[in-house]
């Protein structure tokens, strides 16, 4: 398919597996505590996309519920059944 399409590198690029969001990825390294002022050894957890995050944290998690999300980008995000 990205031979096709022209990007037949691309398949590469991508990850080999999935993880679901807040599961844990790892913990964090020495270097990296060191850089970010952290505890070495702390959780790091899978993220999620931030326009859908975001309607977690709006509290837009019900059919119907509709919300708006504005930034770099504009999202209308609805809650489908």
């Amino acid at each position: 398919l990205y031979e096709k399409i022209g990007i037949p590198t691309l398949a590469h690029k991508l990850p080999k597996s999935l993880l679901p969001m807040g599961a844990t990825v790892g913990h964090l390294t020495k270097q990296a505590s060191l850089d970010l002022n952290l505890p070495e050894g702390l959780l790091v957890a899978q993220g999620g996309p931030d326009a859908f995050v975001g309607m977690i944290g709006l509290g837009c998690i019900h059919p119907g519920q509709y919300c708006l999300i504005t930034g770099s980008s504009h999202l209308h995000c609805i809650v489908l059944p």
